[in-house]
């Protein structure tokens, strides 16, 4: 049975953990100088990004193309005036023409964001230029193992310090027991292996090459210099260190206390590593968050490796009086863990999402409910072990409640359906990392309805926050059927900044749809959107709606 939970491990972080495409991290792009589809009179001397946070950039992080593929920029792609910009230079002298700006930076928490747009000099930009120059996703190669690496880590970590904690705190003579060894081992060489596989993994995930990037020291190098390498090799320390005092341990028996203040020390900086990595690191609050994290991992390594000592060494080799003991002690912890994991979940909850209709509206959302869900499961399943251990180990009573083979049978495949629950959250918690928070992404959308001519027109611009945006538009003629069109379009302006017209082209999609997703708002303010409607070489209707960008 303890095998149906490390299949239902990888079979979620294949399913999972893994999927989740690069550009789904944290950094929006918020803003771009020329704008997106902008017809220019003249030539810009340089092309400007602007993101949501921080972003870290090398020399190739823009690219700037011409009509025939080759690049107009200096090569030299730069921070910005602020950290959460990026620009880079131009040629002088370019002809009119259709440009494509191609992108790739790093976000603040460690993920490659990227993209593409297009601007025109002397006229709009050809229709779909962007689109060309625009896979910028990276290796699928490398992200599907990355994916797997991070995986490991939140598995190999929960493992080694629950293990820990429970043959130090719960069942110091387990540490003796035959296969003790070998379950610290898998830990700790599932921990070690991930994060080497991290640290040489992460170059090439963030530049988007293949695997030949692990090879090249200067790709290497970026990510050793990065905070995202200096947290892995502190890790790799802390685990080199406590190696000998982990098999002492196990040779010896439980630690003492000054050995026992070392690990705590040691597993302390591995889950500060963990927690410091990702969407804790970004954002307001990262000292709140980074803590609330640390608590979290520790909490949850407790309640994961707990139940993995259970299954694998307490339920088959202690002994009755053993049990007496343990089992109570540990449905004590239990409830701590538990309590601990809602709180900081909680809080960190609040801080990624931030609204209720973010939880729904939000992919970031669904999939923390789906992680709850499995959670809750935890949480029933280990509901019913708590009563199994109450009802047979009550207090002074502990000769009468002695369970036979058959229940603690029971108790073992209950032990596994919550690893299996917990296995299944672990690789929830891996796509959740690589995904946009819902604080981020999130912006009500705007619905409005008009007038055109005969026409009655419904438009919709999702989401309402500087940045991308899509357009959709339906068109219904007096007798409520779909009304055919052949052609339109759309402008957006900001008149409280004298800013615009911009010319947006709409798709035309089945009967009375017109779609466009190509919209990119610099500013927030009150917007105008203009619609033209063309129904056939004679009748064209023109309509206006307003609606805020936050």
């Amino acid at each position: 049975m303890v095998v149906v939970a490390f299949v239902a491990m990888a079979t979620t972080s294949i399913g999972l953990g893994l999927g989740v495409a690069p550009a789904s991290a944290h950094a929006l792009l918020t803003g771009t100088e020329p704008v997106d589809g902008e017809a220019l009179r003249a030539a810009p001397s340089r092309v400007v990004l602007s993101y949501s946070e921080s972003i870290r950039v090398s020399d190739d992080s823009i690219r700037v193309l011409d009509g025939a593929g080759a690049r107009v920029d200096d090569g030299h792609a730069r921070p910005g005036a602020k950290a959460s910009q990026a620009t880079v230079a131009l040629k002088a002298g370019l002809p009119t023409g259709t440009y494509v700006v191609s992108w790739r930076v790093i976000s603040a928490d460690s993920h490659p964001v990227s993209g593409a747009f297009a601007f025109g000099v002397g006229g709009p930009p050809q229709a779909g230029a962007a689109h060309a120059e625009g896979d910028t996703s990276g290796s699928q190669t490398v992200g599907l193992l990355f994916g797997a690496a991070r995986f490991a880590g939140y598995a190999g970590i929960g493992l080694l310090l629950g293990a820990c904690v429970f043959l130090t705190l719960i069942w110091p003579q387990g540490f003796r027991v035959r296969g003790a060894g070998r379950l610290l081992a898998v830990g700790w060489l599932t921990t070690a292996v991930s994060a080497i596989a991290q640290l040489l993994l992460q170059g090439p995930y963030a530049a988007g090459i293949g695997l030949s990037g692990i090879v090249r020291w200067s790709i290497m190098s970026t990510t050793i210099e990065d905070r995202f390498g200096h947290l892995l090799l502190i890790r790799l320390l802390a685990l080199c260190l406590a190696a000998p005092l982990l098999r002492r341990a196990v040779r010896v028996g439980a630690p003492d206390p000054w050995h026992r203040g070392e690990l705590a020390a040691l597993g302390l900086a591995i889950a500060v590593t963990l927690a410091a990595i990702g969407h804790g690191s970004t954002g307001d609050l990262v000292g709140l968050a980074v803590l609330s994290l640390t608590v979290h991992v520790l909490a949850m390594s407790v309640w994961i490796g707990g139940l993995a000592v259970i299954a694998v060494l307490l339920l088959r080799q202690a002994s009755a009086a053993e049990l007496a003991v343990v089992l109570p002690r540990w449905s004590r912890f239990a409830v701590g863990a538990v309590i601990a994991i809602v709180l900081s979940g909680l809080l960190q909850s609040w801080r990624e999402i931030g609204s209720l209709p973010a939880v729904v509206d939000t992919g970031y959302g669904r999939m923390l409910l789906y992680k709850t869900w499995f959670f809750l499961g935890m949480l029933a399943v280990g509901g019913l072990a708590q009563r199994w251990v109450r009802r047979r180990y009550r207090k002074n009573d502990v000769a009468a409640a002695a369970p036979g083979p058959a229940a603690l049978a029971g108790l073992r495949r209950g032990v596994v359906a919550e690893l299996t629950a917990g296995a299944v959250v672990l690789g929830l918690t891996a796509t959740l990392v690589n995904m946009v928070p819902g604080r981020t992404s999130y912006a009500p959308p705007f619905s409005g309805t008009a007038f055109a001519g005969p026409m009655t027109v419904k438009a919709k611009v999702t989401p309402t926050r500087v940045g991308a945006e899509s357009l959709d538009v339906r068109a219904w003629a007096p007798t409520g059927k779909p009304q055919k069109l052949v052609a339109a379009s759309a402008e957006l302006s900001l008149p409280s900044a004298d800013l615009g017209p911009f010319q947006v082209p709409l798709d035309l999609a089945e009967t009375g749809h017109a779609h466009s997703d190509r919209l990119q708002l610099p500013l927030a303010g009150k917007w105008q959107l203009r619609l033209t409607l063309r129904l056939n070489d004679f009748d064209q209707y023109v309509t206006t709606l307003f609606y805020t960008v936050h």
